[in-house]
């Protein structure tokens, strides 16, 4: 089964698009997502809190819509259902987009830059089934440590990516960033070497709206060649920024703990995501060399 062809079951569907709506932050970006009008989201919604007596609040940073053991439930109902359909929903940010580009056994979901400790809750509350974090996620432990540990999460190691500034032009200074919140210690680092971060706006989230403003700004981005290929690179012109300070990050696959992280299914897509980060660091090494170019 595809990801396209999937299909939730019809008592699940207003839960679907209440994810959706928790995943993106909006009602136009989820119908979009979900190719439907932003007032679907908005009906589905407000009858899935008026059924399970839920509190919204913007104080929190996952589950903002509310949630209760009730849906906590009926979440890990549709977690069964979707593995039961040979798929797994991992997220992960725009500019890690390409491990997950055309795998079978994924279903995808609009990227987005967060915490680590997001990503975990999110995992924890089967809001998602998994998620690729690298290192600069996490507000604490520096890159090449182990990560810290949540309850009833495992992270799973994926390896280490070389992450060069790149740009349009070899010389700048000025680099995009998400908010400093998502990568605290990727602001400060690249801040102690005299580079001016600009932050990539929390709306604009896709991979092409990245692109877009990193050309108009003539913006540098941390990104490794691997993940976006020869042809792309050569596209948009790409060049390694003369000034690199020494960025590599670590990636972890972050699954539930027990039966999921244990099963078939996760033990395929952990393989081949770690076949995908060793191809993709091995073409980083080949582009500093020149041969992207």
């Amino acid at each position: 089964m595809s990801p396209t062809s999937y299909q939730p079951p019809i008592p699940l569907r207003d839960l679907h698009i209440l994810d959706l709506l928790e995943l993106t932050g909006s009602q136009p970006r989820a119908g979009q997502a979900l190719a439907v009008h932003p007032s679907t989201v908005c009906r589905s919604a407000q009858m899935m809190r008026e059924q399970f007596r839920l509190q919204p609040s913007s104080a929190v940073p996952v589950c903002r819509q509310g949630t209760n053991e009730s849906l906590h439930h009926l979440r890990l109902s549709y977690r069964a259902h979707r593995v039961m359909g040979g798929l797994l929903r991992i997220a992960t940010d725009a500019l890690h987009q390409g491990l997950l580009r055309g795998m079978a056994s994924v279903q995808g979901v609009p990227p987005r830059f967060r915490p680590a400790d997001q990503w975990a809750a999110l995992v924890s509350h089967a809001l998602i089934d998994g998620a690729i974090v690298s290192s600069w996620c996490h507000g604490s432990a520096p890159p090449g440590e182990s990560p810290p540990q949540w309850s009833g999460v495992v992270a799973l190691p994926l390896g280490s990516l070389p992450l060069p500034l790149v740009a349009a032009e070899a010389e700048g200074r000025r680099v995009l960033l998400p908010r400093r919140a998502a990568v605290p210690r990727l602001h400060q680092l690249l801040e102690s070497h005299g580079l001016r971060v600009e932050v990539q706006p929390v709306a604009c989230q896709e991979p092409e709206a990245w692109w877009k403003h990193m050309q108009d700004r003539q913006l540098a981005l941390p990104l490794c060649p691997g993940l976006v290929g020869r042809r792309f690179w050569r596209q948009q012109g790409l060049r390694l920024l003369t000034l690199q300070p020494p960025l590599e990050e670590d990636l972890w696959l972050l699954l539930p703990r027990g039966r999921i992280a244990d099963g078939l299914l996760a033990r395929q897509c952990l393989l081949h995501l770690r076949q995908r980060v060793r191809r993709a660091g091995a073409l980083a090494l080949r582009a500093d060399a020149g041969e992207t170019r």
